[in-house]
């Protein structure tokens, strides 16, 4: 009886750990010194915020607002180009935080130092900016696997 009971007790243990689930996040850029982009939108009735983020490495993420999951790899070239384009434009010189209801947001990161610029309330100058951000959406959609119902 003893054994039964010593038996059942290590199956139990043993069925508790293999479920254990990783906390391990897949990608944290809050702690990442990684030179990134993140991009995306927020705001509107519910306040949600989706972020994208490209690595200099190709790596893309999501972030939906709890938790962040890669979605893709980008070709080097396209990688190359778009944070060739972020310096050319010169968005880490630029200013501009004019969120509105729903908003958009370009932010470059590395190692600590931050530039972000948001838009949404009033009609934008530099069409550049908008111009760039569809870009980056669209490279999201062009490499974002279709998910399935």
């Amino acid at each position: 009886m003893k054994s039964y009971l010593i038996y059942l007790l290590l199956l139990i243990n043993a069925l508790g750990i293999m479920s254990c689930k990783s906390t391990k996040p897949v990608f944290d850029p809050e702690t990442s010194d990684k030179e990134m982009i993140i991009f995306g939108t927020g705001g509107g009735f519910t306040g949600k915020v989706i972020k994208y983020i490209i690595t200099t490495d190709g790596n893309m993420y999501s972030y939906n607002g709890t938790e962040t999951s890669k979605i893709a790899k980008a070709p080097k070239a396209m990688t190359d180009q778009v944070f060739a384009n972020y310096k050319t434009l010169g968005f880490s010189q630029m200013t501009l935080n004019d969120p509105g209801n729903k908003y958009s947001f370009i932010e470059y990161q590395k190692s600590g130092d931050k530039n972000k610029v948001v838009w949404g309330k009033n009609p934008l100058e530099n069409k550049n900016v908008e111009t760039y951000f569809a870009v980056l959406m669209n490279i999201v959609k062009k490499l974002k696997p279709t998910e399935t119902l």
